[in-house]
């Protein structure tokens, strides 16, 4: 790509001690079929040598260009990626996963021709064991609140999969929220659905997530200080989301604090036990679908909760 030119597309990369991964991911980057492609890696003060391959990567590639900065967390390296990008879209790549070399062109394609704000795909969950698990959520709805209810209730609301016009950041102010980096692609995208974009979505699954248990990456050492910062993503939510209109929603993102808060690593007995009994009802459990998550939940309010935590801890490798 011509350095003076505008890109059609940026990708941020936020790194944080990636180092067994980073190559795989970067070099699918350079492998992209879209040539107007901008690729701004964020190394959020990694401690191994991550720091040393993105430099290694921005000096090969002219469309390369690598931001160093002290740790901050996952939602201020996506925020200095966002700051940092010239796109038209704009999307994310988690440092420990790889993409198909043409994702980014058909995704940028998918939106020119639909005039679309925002284009999603689906992805591929890579686990430990060697399977490759195919994972799509095919949206019924693409008008604003039937899409929302179909969202509130989905897995999918990862930035990863969603091409987005960079207007919509920028135009509306929205940012992501430093010290937010559990449920950070929840509040990013339900900010961005309030400006009620237009959407549109390719039957490709485009994007290889690794499902890694343990390590030092963001997502793999969930703590209630993450959790207790993520109760601001519901809460804003609760606020800016018309409570019946999406009631079941809401009810499911309580569900997964619950859930969240039973598998974390320090989880806090007496908080989960105030919190079923407060905002966990029986009746809304009987009255909404029954999951193995709302189960799980639900045990919890019969079983002791660090026996249910310490059987969620165990069997959590085996939930995607």
């Amino acid at each position: 790509m011509n350095k003076t030119a505008v890109p059609f597309v940026t990708v941020t990369v936020p790194v944080y001690n990636t180092l067994k991964y980073l190559r795989q991911c970067l070099d699918s980057l350079a492998s992209q079929t879209l040539k107007e492609l901008e690729v701004i890696i964020v190394d959020d003060g990694s401690t191994d040598n991550s720091g040393e391959i993105c430099d290694e990567y921005a000096k090969k590639y002219s469309n390369f260009k690598v931001i160093h900065q002290d740790n901050g967390g996952l939602a201020a390296a996506r925020q200095t990626g966002l700051e940092n990008a010239n796109g038209e879209y704009i999307i994310v790549c988690d440092s420990d996963d790889w993409v198909e070399p043409d994702m980014y062109e058909r995704l940028y394609n998918a939106a020119k021709e639909t005039d679309a704000d925002i284009a999603m795909c689906g992805f591929i969950a890579e686990y430990p064991d060697g399977r490759s698990v195919p994972q799509q959520k095919w949206f019924q709805h693409l008008d604003y609140e039937g899409h929302m209810k179909e969202l509130f209730q989905a897995k999918y609301n990862n930035s990863w999969i969603r091409l987005v016009r960079r207007s919509l950041f920028t135009e509306n102010g929205i940012k992501y929220e430093k010290g937010i980096n559990l449920g950070e692609d929840w509040f990013i995208l339900y900010k961005l659905m309030l400006t009620h974009p237009k959407l549109t979505q390719i039957d490709a699954k485009l994007y290889h997530y690794r499902k890694e248990f343990g390590g030092a990456s963001y997502t793999n050492q969930v703590s209630m200080k993450q959790i207790m910062r993520a109760r601001r993503v519901r809460e804003w939510i609760e606020l800016h989301y018309d409570n019946e209109v999406f009631s079941e929603g809401l009810f499911y993102m309580n569900l997964c604090h619950v859930f969240s808060c039973l598998r974390s690593k320090d989880c806090e007995f007496n908080y989960v036990r105030v919190y079923l009994k407060t905002r966990m009802k029986w009746k809304r459990f009987f009255n909404n679908k029954k999951t193995l998550k709302s189960i799980i939940v639900y045990s919890a309010k019969v079983f002791p909760v660090r026996l249910v935590s310490w059987t969620v801890k165990k069997l959590y490798k085996y939930q995607y």
